[in-house]
């Protein structure tokens, strides 16, 4: 963990985090970026698309970063819910336990989302506000366990009127939701291509590991494509309506996952069990993108892109 935080923090200096924001010509090149810094290392990814997405956020709400490094909790339900509540003079009080935070001891502030009156709030909320604690990890799997996820609680947390991000349900409401939800998705890619690169070194050369290898190959160029497409139509229209931006970005992480999954299917079938026995970042990759890819909601969100279609379709008459 100590390592990672290091090595976050010296490419955060070094500026190599300064990725081009979505939908303003260059969304290949960030999609591009997030993806080979996951060629290298699954965790250090989630850290840095976490990040950037923040500072993207930020940067459509009309604000920038105050803090150096940022993470994204939005994770909600009975179990991950915070309530925010007006204060007399101003501001806001955060009530609850937000779980899946992502870099907890490792993030200098956060863009968290909190229900209140008016709706759902997205709040900047620095780490070193009173009241934050960061509650024992119930991570058990050695998946992603340095990028430091687990439940953070809020108790009379007190944050200023200006530490509101848009206005109530903005977060969800705007275009750059989905555009950023395809960072992820460039990060499962990423973990792909690791594996592509693995089993394409270690091809034991008789023609049913050729055949796999080939096979991976050309998963490897589709994921290219399919991201490269999907930047090229956001940066057609980065303000599009909200249901098109979904439908694409819905599709497109479908089709990512289930490359992904073949990767890893193929992966094994290519290299036998060398690799995922004898060889420690084999194993740490391949387990890291088992997991990473459980973001995507599956069949919950394959069963919305027919409704999604038809609406966006019936908008654009």
């Amino acid at each position: 963990m100590i390592d990672l935080a290091r090595r976050v923090r010296g490419l955060l200096m070094e500026g190599a985090l300064a990725l081009p924001l979505p939908g303003r010509g260059a969304t290949a090149q960030r999609l591009r970026a997030l993806a080979k810094f996951a060629r290298l290392d699954l965790s250090l990814a989630r850290i840095i698309e976490a990040h950037t997405d923040a500072v993207a956020i930020l940067a459509e709400s009309g604000r920038e970063a105050v803090r150096q490094l940022y993470g994204v909790w939005a994770s909600d339900g009975p179990q991950s819910r915070l309530t925010a509540t007006p204060l007399p003079r101003g501001g806001w009080r955060l009530e609850g336990i937000k779980q899946y935070c992502g870099g907890a001891s490792l993030v200098d502030a956060a863009l968290v989302t909190a229900h209140s009156e008016d709706g759902l709030l997205l709040l900047d909320v620095p780490m070193d506000t009173p009241g934050i604690t960061i509650l024992p990890s119930t991570w058990v799997t050695a998946a992603l366990s340095d990028t430091a996820t687990g439940p953070v609680s809020f108790e009379s947390v007190d944050l200023p009127g200006g530490a509101k991000v848009g206005a109530p349900h903005w977060y969800l409401e705007r275009p750059g939701f989905w555009h950023g939800a395809l960072g992820p998705a460039a990060c499962w890619a990423g973990g792909a291509h690791y594996l592509i690169d693995a089993a394409t070194n270690s091809n034991k050369k008789d023609a049913h590991s050729r055949a796999h290898v080939g096979a991976l190959q050309s998963i490897g160029w589709g994921l290219d494509a399919i991201l490269a497409q999907a930047a090229l139509e956001i940066d057609a229209d980065p303000s599009d309506r909200r249901q098109e931006a979904r439908v694409r970005a819905l599709k497109a992480r479908h089709l990512i996952e289930r490359w992904c999954t073949e990767v890893m299917d193929r992966f094994g079938r290519a290299t036998g069990p060398l690799l995922l026995a004898h060889d420690t970042e084999a194993v740490r990759h391949y387990s890291a993108l088992t997991l990473y890819i459980r973001q995507c909601h599956a069949e919950r969100d394959l069963e919305t892109i027919p409704e999604s279609h038809d609406v966006a379709l019936a908008a654009s008459k």
